[in-house]
């Protein structure tokens, strides 16, 4: 699968929960997640609990980069038994990088979904992924549309990922 992102930081998530109702997207969940990432030399990997009772494997491909991205990415839902299972496996063969915990506010406009979290130890931010459904001019014109709906800038954007954000930063979380 593959989708349009980027990521912004933003200081008020009142603020950006207003400008997502004016512009009539849709709030969906508001949930916990934590994500253990894996050493890997082909993408990112991760596994990502989800208030403890739902679990994911994600793999993907995304440059690093100070504008929008396009991410391929594979994800498949497991078992929470299979999820403690996994993630023993995945730390002898891989080895652990990082674990992320975050608060995430799921929002839905159209085929974007945009994400309002506060991150452990880094703040919050604002993330838009626009799903490529189609002709890919179309998504990025809703993802252009979006941006400039909610009024983003350029120069919040954030190119790397959360798990890259905190080992950089030494806030790194074992």
């Amino acid at each position: 699968m593959k989708n349009i992102e980027i990521k912004i930081s933003i200081n008020n998530l009142n603020e950006a929960q207003s400008e997502l109702k004016k512009m009539g997207a849709v709030f969906v969940s508001e949930m916990n997640q934590k994500d253990t990432y894996y050493h890997h030399w082909n993408g990112r990997l991760k596994i990502r609990e989800i208030d403890g009772k739902k679990h994911e494997i994600i793999f993907y491909k995304r440059p690093n980069k100070k504008n929008f991205k396009i991410s391929n990415y594979q994800k498949r839902n497991i078992s929470a038994k299979k999820c403690h299972e996994v993630k023993k496996i995945y730390k002898k063969t891989y080895g652990e990088k990082v674990v992320v915990y975050k608060r995430r506010q799921l929002w839905l406009f159209n085929n974007t979904r945009i994400h309002l979290d506060t991150v452990k130890s880094l703040g919050n931010f604002l993330e838009l992924e626009t799903a490529i459904k189609g002709k890919i001019k179309n998504s990025i014109e809703e993802f252009n549309s979006v941006f400039k709906t909610l009024k983003l800038s350029d120069d919040s954007i954030i190119a790397n990922s959360y798990s890259d954000i905190l080992l950089d930063t030494n806030k790194a979380v074992i």
